[in-house]
This record gives C-alpha cells, structure tokens and sequence, in this order.
C-alpha cells in the first residue's frame, strides 16, 4: 500500500456519510426551499415580510 491510502480511504467515508446524511435529511424535510439553513422549516409570512423589507431598503439606496 502506498503512502495516504488509508487517509484517502478515510476521507472518502467521512464524505460519503455526509452525504447519505445530507439527503436523508434534505428528504425528511421537504422541499430545499422550505428549509432554513438550521435544518428548520420557515414561516411563508416571514419571508415575505423579509422581502418588503429588501424591496424598501433597495428603493432607498436607489434614490
């Protein structure tokens, strides 16, 4: 065996289960889009919220 093989094997399952975990959860939760990036679900009403408020700030800087 060459040298770094087992560190190479050992990434690659480090990375393959981090995968399996990313979309078993991705799958648990739903669709991406509805999914902060803490893995929780979000309020349509704050977003929309949050996108007025982008909208008015965008208008300010505009003028």
């Amino acid at each position: 065996m060459k040298q770094g093989t087992i560190e190479l094997i050992f990434f690659a399952l480090i990375f393959l289960s981090l995968q399996f975990w990313w979309v078993r959860m991705t799958i648990k939760n739903g669709r991406t889009g509805e999914v902060d990036k803490w893995g929780q679900k979000t309020n349509k009403n704050e977003l929309n919220e949050l996108e007025k408020a982008k909208k008015d700030l965008e208008k300010l800087f505009r003028s």
